[in-house]
């Protein structure tokens, strides 16, 4: 799962350097990308979705970038870091203390931040998680994909094209093949025949009026300090207490298994925090005289992920081991890290306090 393919090379001026500040007025009109393409009976694709730009582009977050894709084609465009914000993925630190798990970071796991995001961009959805063998279940979420399709909405997806990352749903042809993109694979840049079981689905059923982006940039605010603070659901530690249950899982480590999960949960914390040095950066000044303490917040941020980056090689990958338990100097380095960036994060935060 959530697999991350080549070398680390995210760069500074991804992170260091905003987009241009938010409007404050909602978005009164909105133009579809897409249409509709039927090339044969019984089959439809929906044509005019972006393509993924893939990982290690600053867009990590797999399911994130593929509804800012689906806006962006429905004639909802909302940024990568603005989704990032209002949802607090931007900000979440989530760790699971029972086990290691790759879904650390994924939006629907643990602390979901879907109710978030989906009431900040003005859309109603639904969450489908269905096995392969349920038959009943599985004909009512395909009628549900094929309706999505034939209204011009694509859907989000998981495992489409395994490892199970997040992909997109962009047609149908026979019972239950899909057309899809997704970030594995050669789907980044054209649709083709979904290789895997769809584990879960995320329909946008029904569009409600745009948000308003002052009420965004407040929000996303709140979130920010909300999480850093909040303590566990179920099984995951969350903000602050995730970072120590983290490190202290370091310290115990037996099984190399572990290697993917933390790699993976590492390169996702480095994206989300590049996502608030932008998203802070962009809206600083539209806080007025307050607009000090966003930068600095930003700031801390960025400091945080500087410092995760220059500690990256402390945190090895699957290949690098093989089935040895990597020394455990590289987990003191790493543990290490992340004490330090739960510093910068509770300064950020103490910031983001003096700009509410």
């Amino acid at each position: 799962m959530r697999r991350w393919h080549g070398l680390f090379a995210l760069p500074l001026a991804l992170i260091c350097f905003g987009c241009p500040a938010s409007q404050e007025v909602p978005v009164v009109s909105e133009r579809a990308r897409v249409s509709l393409v039927r090339e044969r009976p019984g089959e439809a694709r929906v044509d005019g979705v972006g393509p993924i730009v893939g990982f290690a582009k600053g867009k990590d977050c797999t399911f994130v970038h593929c509804l800012e894709l689906v806006l962006d084609a429905v004639g909802r465009k909302i940024s990568y870091d603005e989704l990032m914000a209002v949802s607090g993925m931007a900000f979440r630190t989530q760790f699971r203390v029972d086990r290691w798990d790759v879904g650390n970071s994924d939006p629907l796991v643990g602390d979901s931040r879907l109710d978030d995001l989906f009431a900040s961009i003005g859309w109603q959805y639904e969450v489908r998680v269905v096995r392969s063998d349920e038959f009943a279940e599985a004909a009512a979420m395909h009628r549900a994909i094929r309706l999505s399709i034939d209204q011009q909405v694509p859907v989000l997806a998981a495992n489409v094209i395994p490892p199970e990352d997040w992909g997109i749903i962009t047609g149908y042809r026979r019972e239950p093949d899909y057309l899809c993109r997704s970030y594995n694979g050669s789907a980044q840049k054209i649709d083709t025949l979904a290789t895997g079981w769809p584990t879960a689905v995320v329909l946008l059923t029904q569009r409600q009026p745009p948000p308003v982006r002052e009420k965004m940039r407040l929000d996303a605010l709140r979130r920010a300090i909300e999480l850093f603070e909040k303590r566990a659901v179920g099984p995951f530690a969350q903000g602050s207490r995730a970072f120590d249950e983290w490190c202290q899982s370091l310290r115990s480590v037996s099984d190399p298994k572990y290697v993917h999960a933390n790699f993976w949960t590492y390169i996702c914390l480095i994206d989300a925090r590049a996502a608030a040095v932008r998203y802070l950066r962009s809206v600083a000044k539209d806080f007025g005289p307050r607009q000090m303490h966003v930068t600095q917040a930003a700031d801390f941020y960025d400091q945080e992920v500087r410092l995760l980056l220059s500690n990256r090689e402390y945190v090895p990958q699957e290949h690098v081991f093989g089935d040895r338990l990597p020394p455990r100097e590289l987990r003191d380095r790493q543990i290490e890290a992340l004490q330090s960036a739960k510093k910068f994060e509770e300064q950020a935060i103490a910031a983001l306090k003096r700009a509410m």
